[in-house]
């Protein structure tokens, strides 16, 4: 499995949730995006949007089973911090769940 923490168009909001990312990890993940290999972060934090309301806490690209996968943390209006896997190809939320 390659795991990726990444920074893409939204730079900012991500570093004052505070993700970490290395250079390599932000080149690849711009290389995917630009070959259409996955949708950007802000694309996919649209999307999410739609369905959740909150500040992100935690980002991570990963490639799982052949595929891209977005992990996504949020800390959602109640306090509750809730965790999203999106296909990164599409958009597709794949899981959700209450973290403890």
């Amino acid at each position: 499995m390659i795991k990726w923490k990444l920074m893409t168009g939204l730079a900012a909001a991500m570093m004052i949730s505070g993700i970490a990312v290395g250079e390599n990890d932000h080149r690849e993940s711009r290389r995917l995006m630009e070959q259409g290999e996955i949708l950007s972060l802000q694309q996919v934090l649209d999307l999410l949007g739609r369905e959740q309301a909150g500040r992100v806490l935690e980002v991570e690209l990963e490639r799982e089973h052949g595929r891209y996968i977005y992990e996504i943390e949020l800390l959602g209006e109640d306090g509750r911090v809730l965790g999203y896997e999106i296909d990164a190809a599409s958009g597709k939320i794949i899981n959700r769940k209450l973290e403890e």
